[in-house]
């Protein structure tokens, strides 16, 4: 699977924490418990940002840095030079099967999609762009114990091509 290892400036990290404060500051206490026990809400907004990032500086564009307090209804996180919106997966998983994990209210609006497996605090592995024509019929419901979740998994296309 082919991607992207960037790493971020200080000034970009500085950036990164100053948005998720924000957004960690309008959004007040996680609704997902099962994150909260891992990481704080603030975490999950600054992994999310460093994930943004990341992408930007593969593929290019401008990142979502509206305070939405009550969120943004799933748009999406990047607009890219040509116009495409796409939403940007963020995974704090470290193992080589990562996943991009969607809610069934999230897949009314996605055009396209990308992952990025984040490592904190400043460095992440960029994922290709994927159309949500291309990966919505590979899409398994599954449910970790918090609620189903239609899961795509990068490494199911690799090996889906490999096979043709």
């Amino acid at each position: 699977m082919m991607s992207h290892f960037v790493r971020l400036s200080v000034p970009e990290v500085q950036y990164a924490m100053a948005i998720a404060t924000q957004r960690d500051a309008c959004k007040g206490e996680m609704r997902d418990s099962r994150l909260k026990k891992r990481i704080s809400g603030f975490g999950v907004h600054f992994a999310g940002v460093v994930g943004e990032l990341c992408f930007r500086k593969v593929y290019g564009g401008k990142i979502n840095t509206e305070i939405l307090c009550g969120g943004d209804g799933h748009a999406g996180d990047v607009v890219l030079p040509d116009g495409r919106t796409v939403e940007v997966k963020t995974s704090l998983f470290q193992g080589k099967n990562v996943e991009l994990k969607f809610e069934r209210n999230e897949m009314v609006s996605i055009e396209y999609c990308s992952l990025v497996q984040v490592e904190l605090p400043d460095s992440g592995n960029v994922f290709p762009i994927w159309s949500w024509n291309e990966i919505k019929s590979l899409l398994v419901e599954k449910d970790y114990g918090y609620g189903l979740r239609y899961v795509f998994q990068p490494m199911m296309m690799e090996q889906g091509k490999r096979g043709r």
